[in-house]
Order: C-alpha cells, then structure tokens, then sequence
C-alpha cells in the first residue's frame, strides 16, 4: 500500500467539501490514474441511519463509475448499535441497507468489519452475521491501525 501525503489528502477531501460530494471523479479515486488514500468511515452517532447515509453516498461513487474499483474498499470498522442492521434476526426489517451493503462489498467498494468484544458484550455469536462481513477483535484498535497504515476518514 502507498502511503499518501496528507496535503494531497486534505486537497482531495476539500474539492469534495466545497465543490460537491459527488463532483471528484470516482474513476480517479478507484482507477489509479491519481494516488488517492484509502478510507475509513467515521461513525459517529452509531445509528443505522448513518451507515445508510455512508453505504448510499459509496453507492453513487460506484454509480459514477465505468468499472469496479481497483483501490482498496472504503473500510466500516463497526463496534456499536449500528452493527445490528447485519445481525440475521434484523434482516427483514433492515433488508434494503443489508442487500445494498453486500452489493458493495460484492463491488470491492466497501469492507465491513464488526468488533468482537462487541459481539460478546450484545450476547451475538458471529454465526448472526451475513457471510460477507468481516470481524476484528477489537474495534477501536483496528481503527486505529488503519489510521496508522495511511487511511484517512471519509
């Protein structure tokens, strides 16, 4: 993995903060034509409404695009109550994010990772989980790793 400057970086993510989320070209983010970082999402409230904004925003990147992508997935470190819309017992009523979430990651343009200290904490075996998620043994050190290894919050 190349690590990126974090000036290219931050120019990046301002073109995308003032000139429009959708305006940078995902084919450059994913085709390799520029050095762009690889990313993590920043979840903040926890809810499954933030991983549907987060999963629908990748979703018209991906839409953009004219291929798959041949950067590294948007990485989603999940170790709070938003890791429920993946448990089996949820699916029917969150089918709609679960099956866009598996598109994605079908795509290579998202990887999902549940904590398991979490998992043990809400009582959940990892059999609950869609086969296409991902777990880590700890959450917040696995965002952190990430940071370390180059990527930036998306």
């Amino acid at each position: 993995m190349a690590v990126v400057p974090r000036s290219l970086c931050k120019l990046l993510i301002a073109m995308v903060l003032v000139v429009g989320p959708l305006a940078v070209n995902a084919d450059s983010l994913h085709t390799g034509d520029v050095q762009a970082p690889d990313f993590i999402a920043q979840i903040e409230a926890h809810t499954p409404s933030e991983l549907s904004d987060i999963l629908h925003r990748v979703d018209s990147l991906l839409l953009e695009q004219s291929d798959f992508p041949s950067s590294r997935p948007l990485a989603l470190v999940l170790h709070g109550e938003e890791a429920r819309v993946f448990l089996r017992e949820n699916y029917q009523q969150n089918r709609e994010l679960v099956d866009l979430a598996a598109r994605l990651d079908a795509f290579n343009a998202i990887d999902i990772q549940i904590c398991e200290t979490w998992l043990r904490g809400a009582s959940v075996p990892k059999s609950e989980l869609p086969a296409f998620v991902d777990t880590v043994p700890y959450g917040p050190a696995q965002e952190k790793a990430l940071l370390e290894q180059g990527y930036e919050y998306f």
